[in-house]
């Protein structure tokens, strides 16, 4: 596997700032499209690091339980697989972006693949790269990076430069 300097790489793309007001409209609005979906998990898995700031607010919201998991393919490589519980009947997986949809593919097939009871796993993310693969399928925003590369800059990953 190739390093990259993430730092370099988006120094020279264009940034889309994506403030807190933001962030917290839309996860309201995500949450309403779960809700008149009538779509009510047993649980809420926020990926770390971006999806774990939108996952405990949908869960404050929704008022389901909360997990966090490490699935990390690109900002500090590390892997923790998850299974659903055998009481869970129904989950749903946060990130802030879908981006090339490699980590919602590698759990989706890892659940499964080793999953031992019927559930219905869903995905959401704040942000969808339209051109990848992987249709999450709760989003609010979506944008072709492939054609148009840009870095959404959540306002998470720079708020003490705010200060």
């Amino acid at each position: 596997m190739m390093n990259f300097n993430f730092d370099t790489i988006i120094h020279h793309m264009e940034k889309l700032s994506y403030t807190w007001d933001q962030q917290f409209k839309d996860t309201e609005v995500v949450c309403r499209k779960i809700e008149k979906d009538n779509f009510n998990p047993d649980v809420i898995v926020g990926i770390s690091r971006g999806g774990l700031i939108p996952g405990v607010m949908m869960s404050h919201k929704l008022n389901v339980p909360f997990k966090p998991v490490h699935a990390s393919t690109r900002d500090f490589p590390h892997w923790e697989n998850y299974l659903p519980k055998p009481k869970d009947k129904s989950i749903l997986i946060v990130d802030d972006i879908c981006d090339s949809g490699e980590t919602f593919e590698k759990l989706s097939n890892y659940i499964k693949e080793n999953i031992n009871h019927e559930c219905d796993v869903r995905f959401m993310s704040l942000w969808w790269n339209n051109e990848s693969d992987f249709e999450p399928h709760y989003f609010v925003n979506e944008v072709a990076k492939f054609s148009n590369p840009v870095w959404i800059e959540f306002a998470h990953e720079n708020w003490w430069m705010e200060i």
